[in-house]
């Protein structure tokens, strides 16, 4: 896989980008490889002790304190002291992206980060309420659902013997989905219940995603993958992908894009509609996804879309109609495989480890190890950590 900057950027000196982030995601780690691949300097600001810190990718790291508020207000002292710095701010994480919906951005700041600098699209992106509310009235195919006010208006009569799906209005890499399959799920499900919240027809097909880049609201690069081995739950992110190609998502990615005029990368998820055969629109993520690491396998290449957003090209890349078996993705499928007791899975998954960025690997490595530690000695390592 070559991402040689080079190969994509013309222009003489860098552009730069600043990354911010507020929790350590897994897939986050490795974008700012995508990003200098697209030819662009890349400074984060976020906490010490992130992975993404480790990359090699990451030209400058502006360490700030842990909570996503501090991240933010780091972030603006930082745009408003170097206002011409940076060719594009990119807000990498939901819980960083809901610290601008009380306070709006300030208009340095909103000049170069696009995802903030619609506010009114950005909190129906976020809301899995507003989203699907929209989705329905522009016409997206979607799961049959109804809107409840709060949990005292879901009783357990409410279960009919037909599974559905209960969304919380905020949810995260599955937190805050519950699947409903008995009355004993519901019981448990509303005690952990908030309003407003999504009630959804339950879909049985395989569930997929398209990493997208938008332009002005239009998709300039896209493709698509089925969701695999999900850990460490069957709703949390996946392990794993298998490439797919449908022909209805490119019709469905220009009406999310005039929907929420959005600008920049994203996931969109979908389920794939067992009775109908079509994929059927569930969220979107208004932020970098894991898959964009491997666009390559649908031929197509994010370094280069985002190489000429920035110089203001209009070049569309379509995935080739193809179908790949499955990628496992370092780390995650490294924790699924040990859960799964498959010690050949595990051994298989280093294929996609990140060799070439050998701080990175260790420091992912480091934390599918610690995840398996006793709670005692993980503690304790906080501690000791905290006190140096």
């Amino acid at each position: 896989m070559n991402l040689s900057p080079e190969k994509y950027h013309p222009a003489k000196g860098p552009l730069r980008l600043l990354l911010g982030l507020s929790i350590d995601a897994v897939g986050a780690a490795r974008i700012p490889e995508v990003l200098a691949a697209a030819g662009l300097e890349v400074t984060v600001i976020c906490p010490s002790g992130l992975a993404v810190v480790s990359s090699r990718f990451v030209h400058v790291h502006i360490a700030t304190g842990r909570s996503p508020q501090e991240v933010r207000d780091a972030l603006e002292a930082h745009v408003a002291a170097l206002p011409d710095r940076y060719a594009r701010v990119l807000i990498g994480d939901e819980p960083l992206q809901r610290t601008f919906l009380n306070r709006p951005a300030s208009p340095v700041l909103a000049r170069v980060a696009p995802c903030v600098s619609d506010l009114q699209h950005l909190s129906r992106i976020l809301s899995k309420v507003a989203f699907s509310e929209d989705a329905k009235q522009v016409g997206l195919p979607i799961p049959a659902f109804r809107v409840v006010a709060g949990p005292h208006q879901l009783t357990s009569a409410d279960w009919k013997g037909v599974p559905f799906v209960i969304k919380l209005d905020e949810t995260m890499s599955g937190s805050g989905v519950h699947i409903i399959r008995s009355r004993e799920d519901l019981d448990m499900a509303r005690s952990s219940l908030s309003g407003p919240f999504l009630v959804q027809d339950y879909i049985s097909g395989r569930v997929g995603a398209t990493s997208v880049l938008f332009q002005n609201g239009k998709p300039k690069c896209w493709f698509s993958y089925f969701l695999c081995r999900n850990w460490p739950n069957p709703v949390a992110a996946s392990s794993a992908v298998e490439i797919c190609w449908f022909p209805e998502i490119e019709g469905m990615l220009e009406k999310i894009g005039r929907m929420t005029s959005f600008e920049g990368l994203c996931g969109i998820d979908w389920v794939l509609d067992p009775k109908s055969g079509h994929p059927l629109v569930l969220e979107m993520n208004p932020r970098p996804t894991p898959g964009m690491m491997v666009g390559f396998l649908a031929g197509v290449s994010f370094p280069a879309a985002i190489a000429d957003a920035l110089a203001g090209g209009s070049t569309i890349q379509r995935p080739a109609q193809v179908s790949v078996p499955m990628y496992r993705m370092f780390p995650q499928h490294l924790q699924w495989a040990i859960d799964a007791h498959r010690p050949w899975e595990f051994v298989r998954t280093w294929a996609n480890a990140p060799w070439h960025d050998p701080k990175l690997l260790l420091s992912q490595f480091r934390r599918v190890l610690t995840h398996y530690l006793p709670r005692t000695w993980r503690d304790s390592a906080k501690s000791l950590l905290r006190r140096k």
